[in-house]
């Protein structure tokens, strides 16, 4: 019982020391913070994406191609950052043959964009969506950069090339009712 009470003893002994030493406080220095000396001026990333579909008999293989342009201009939003506009081209093939080429820019949608989001937003989004009807149907979005402000339009190529565009009514972001999207 003795060594019972020693240990116990030795271990209250070692407690008490170990709760009496001075913790080390980690040291904390703080990073100064970058000054914002203008605006910055931001671009979306060159982006290249190819794929095909089948409709019926037939493969189009799509290849979009995004890059931002000075040319184009720039919007500012409320903080002072500039966002360079962009420009999308579409280019399809059918049967290894050109079948449809063509270049979007937010000004492609002319009196269909409202004023507000032709001088604030950008053409950030176009990405293939479905085959209906036996036409092609891509989606295109301007946005204010930066936020969930967008306005999306419905591109449908036929079977003959023909093509029209049309504001997306079941995605109107602005709205409220928005559907799940993938577009980059």
């Amino acid at each position: 019982m003795k060594t019972k009470q020693i240990l116990a003893i030795c271990a209250l002994a070692l407690l008490a020391a170990s709760c009496g030493k001075k913790q080390e406080q980690p040291v904390v220095t703080e990073v100064p913070k970058e000054e914002k000396t203008g605006p910055s001026i931001n671009r979306l990333p060159e982006y290249h994406f190819s794929d095909s579909v089948q409709v019926g008999n037939r493969t189009y293989v799509y290849t979009l191609h995004r890059e931002a342009l000075d040319s184009l201009g720039s919007v500012c939003d409320e903080y002072g950052d500039y966002y360079v506009n962009t420009l999308y081209k579409l280019d399809i093939k059918r049967g290894g043959s050109s079948f449809y080429r063509k270049q979007f820019t937010k000004q492609t949608l002319g009196n269909k964009l409202p004023a507000d989001f032709m001088k604030n937003g950008i053409l950030d989004g176009f990405r293939f969506f479905r085959v209906e009807d036996g036409k092609l149907v891509f989606s295109l979005c301007v946005s204010y950069p930066d936020s969930d402000l967008s306005q999306p339009f419905l591109l449908t190529i036929g079977p003959d090339g023909s093509s029209e565009i049309t504001k997306d009514e079941y995605m109107d972001v602005e709205g409220g009712e928005e559907e799940e999207s993938t577009a980059p």
